[in-house]
């Protein structure tokens, strides 16, 4: 036979107050109340907590004190988990765990945490890298507190909160022949030899959106990470397809790059946090909050290549 919480307190209460009224009144519930958690205490444990004298009261048996006192100690080690599971939730300190997939993350979630540990220097991050399905498996297992992530084909027990929507553009060499263009067609580009980047959630609507051109690809190189395939366009031995950049900066290898848009196709990927469902501690509100306002503003804004219009 289990015992609730509710129960154990109004135990306590008659405890306490030796009388089944007194204890009522206390816990604002009627006397049948109590004398039926009496009862289903003593059944539970199997022995009498209280003797019973008409018009004196309730006076507890020896055992009745002992386990009592067991109760009163439960019920304070219950109170104190709630208190501290709420000062967890509340707090603006302790650890926050992130996984990231998208690319171009450090051009911006390195920023959003220095301007949280600035106002609020109680906390730390764990930033991990993986990919699409790692680390929404990650988040799931209970890794990560959030996750920033390509949501196209999410799992449905994640909740996902769209931050910025991506157009697949054109990367090549500054002074490639189709950097004299305002913006491309997926007809030039396979003619041209490919950097592709290879990773699980990108090399397959890459390949799709190149087929549309109906020409065999040359595919001279691939690479799984964003900086080495914009490197390599850089090294001028091939071009590119990508969706986030990096906010004007050069590439490692120090070369200048053009990104172009794409005018026929419609390819592109929406940027995401993903959580766990249900409530959320206050610190993963705020950077999530961030994380939203940065993405939706100006800076947000030169992490993308707008979609070129067909005209």
């Amino acid at each position: 036979m289990t015992l609730s919480v509710r129960a154990m307190r109004y135990v306590q209460a008659a405890l306490k107050y030796g009388s089944i009224t007194h204890a009522a009144e206390a816990a604002h519930v009627t006397p049948s109340a109590i004398a039926a958690a009496l009862d289903k205490a003593e059944a539970a444990f199997g022995v009498a907590l209280v003797t019973r004298a008409r018009a004196k009261g309730i006076f507890p048996t020896a055992a009745g004190r002992d386990i009592g006192r067991r109760i009163d100690d439960l019920l304070d080690r219950y109170d104190m988990l709630l208190t501290d599971v709420s000062d967890l939730q509340s707090s603006l300190s302790g650890n926050l765990a992130i996984g990231y997939n998208a690319p171009i993350a450090p051009a911006f979630l390195p920023e959003l945490a220095a301007q949280m540990l600035a106002a609020f220097p109680g906390v730390a991050f764990t930033f991990t890298e993986g990919d699409n399905d790692s680390i929404q498996q990650g988040l799931l297992d209970g890794q990560f507190d959030m996750i920033l992530f390509v949501e196209e084909l999410p799992n449905p027990q994640i909740e996902t909160r769209s931050l910025i929507y991506a157009p697949t553009y054109c990367l090549c060499p500054a002074d490639h022949a189709l950097a004299a263009y305002d913006a491309v067609t997926v007809s030039q580009i396979v003619c041209e030899p490919l950097i592709l980047l290879d990773r699980p959630a990108a090399r397959g609507y890459y390949l799709e959106l190149l087929e549309q051109g109906g020409a065999d690809l040359q595919i001279v190189a691939t690479a799984n990470s964003t900086e080495m395939v914009r490197s390599l366009v850089a090294s001028k031995i091939g071009i590119s397809l990508l969706n986030m950049k990096p906010r004007d900066v050069p590439t490692y290898s120090g070369s200048n790059t053009r990104c172009l848009p794409i005018t026929d196709s419609t390819s592109g990927v929406t940027l995401s946090l993903g959580f766990a469902s249900g409530p959320k501690r206050r610190l993963i509100q705020m950077f999530a909050e961030s994380c939203a306002a940065f993405c939706q503003g100006p800076s947000g804004a030169e992490l993308i290549l707008p979609k070129a219009s067909n005209g």
